[in-house]
């Protein structure tokens, strides 16, 4: 998978900097399609627009194609307003990409623990090994869709996972209770 760097310049135009030309929102998508990933930046200040574009993707393909997102969708986001749109990301990105978002946060209570003194390097660099299977992330992790079989045996690492960072939610707040007196 190939990262497409595009630039967007005050003129609002895309440039794709790999093939040096300009492109429009349904070479972007097309680029997505093939399974690249695309980062769009602002050519001046270098701010990332990535967000914004892809967002002006759906609604570009939603002008010709129609029918691509529901009015009953649209209508819930704009009334979820800001204060829980980070909920909202999260729900999706554990949707999208379970294991992945597992595999986040897994990391993230560890290297908690880490910083407060509960664990040490040895130990963290174990459970990491342990916990994060490479067998099971996205990066190494081959299409779910080549069977019904490794589906099932996806979905039972998922399984495993959360039920490995239940035990490790209550690890953490076992040890975050003060001790009985």
């Amino acid at each position: 998978m190939v990262e497409i760097l595009i630039k967007r310049y005050n003129n609002r135009k895309l440039y794709n900097t790999a093939q040096r030309c300009y492109v429009t929102l349904e070479d972007i998508a097309n680029y997505i399609a093939l399974g690249h990933t695309v980062k769009v930046v602002d050519h001046e200040s270098g701010q990332d627009f990535t967000t914004t574009i892809l967002a002006q993707v759906i609604v570009d393909q939603e002008r010709r194609l129609g029918g691509l997102l529901p009015r009953s969708l649209l209508s819930r986001l704009i009334r979820i307003g800001e204060s829980h749109v980070n909920e909202l990301s999260e729900s999706l990105q554990a949707f999208l990409a379970p294991q992945e978002f597992v595999n986040r946060h897994i990391r993230l209570r560890l290297e908690r623990l880490k910083r407060r003194g509960d664990l040490d390097e040895s130990e963290f660099e174990r459970l990491i090994m342990g916990l994060l299977d490479p067998e099971i992330q996205i990066e190494g992790a081959k299409s779910c869709q080549d069977s019904e079989d490794e589906s099932k045996e996806v979905h039972s690492e998922i399984e495993q996972l959360w039920q490995d960072l239940e035990a490790l939610e209550r690890a953490v707040d076992a040890l975050a209770r003060p001790p009985k007196s």
